[in-house]
C-alpha cells in the first residue's frame, strides 16, 4: 500500500466529509490567494457569491456554476475552479482501497460539464483534505473529466496530488 493511502485512511472518520458553508468560504479564499499572490499572471473574473444561501427563498442559477473563473493573464486563456474543502474519507468496501473521496453528486457534475462546454473552458476540481481550511493537510487538481463520479478512489487523488502551500501553474491548457 502506497503511503499516501495510510495517510488518506488517518483521515476517516474524523469529522462529516460535507463540511460546512463557512468552512467551504474559507478555502475558496485560500485557494484564490494562490493564484492572486502571483502578482499579474492571473486575474479572478468571477467569484460565484453563493446568493441563494442569504436569500433562502430564491435559486440562484450563477450559484451552481463552478467558484471561480480565472484568465492566465500571459496568453489570456480562461478556465473554472470548483474547490472543496473535506476533513476526511468515507469507507467504501467497493473501492480498491476500500475508502472513497465524496466530492460531489451527480447532478452538480453534470452541471460543471455544460459549464465547461458552453464556455469553452476546462474546469478543474481543487479538493483540500484534513487539517485547516486555510491550511489543508492535503490538496488535489483533479481536471473535471477525470473527477466524473461523485465519489473519487484514492488512485485518483494520488495522481492529482499537489503541495497545499504551492502557488498555482498553468501550462498547456493544464492547472497544477
Amino acid at each position: 500500500m502506497k503511503p499516501i493511502i495510510d495517510f488518506l485512511k488517518l483521515l476517516l472518520d474524523q469529522n462529516d466529509v460535507n463540511d460546512d458553508l463557512e468552512t467551504g468560504h474559507e478555502f475558496e479564499q485560500y485557494v484564490a490567494e494562490l493564484f492572486t499572490e502571483q502578482g499579474n499572471y492571473f486575474s479572478i473574473l468571477e467569484w460565484t457569491p453563493d446568493n441563494s444561501i442569504k436569500h433562502k427563498n430564491f435559486r440562484v442559477e450563477s450559484n451552481q456554476n463552478p467558484d471561480l473563473v480565472i484568465q492566465y493573464n500571459p496568453t489570456k486563456e480562461k478556465f473554472a475552479v470548483e474547490c472543496k474543502f473535506r476533513s476526511g474519507l468515507y469507507e467504501n468496501k467497493m473501492a480498491p482501497e476500500g475508502v472513497v473521496l465524496k466530492w460531489s453528486y451527480s447532478e452538480q457534475i453534470k452541471r460543471y460539464e455544460q459549464f465547461s462546454k458552453d464556455r469553452r473552458i476546462p474546469v478543474f476540481i481543487v479538493i483540500g483534505l484534513g487539517g485547516e481550511p486555510d491550511d489543508p493537510e492535503c490538496m488535489f487538481c483533479i481536471p473535471l473529466e477525470e473527477a466524473k463520479y461523485p465519489e473519487l478512489f484514492t488512485s485518483i487523488l494520488e495522481k492529482y496530488e499537489r503541495p497545499s502551500d504551492r502557488l498555482f501553474f498553468w501550462k498547456n491548457r493544464r492547472l497544477t
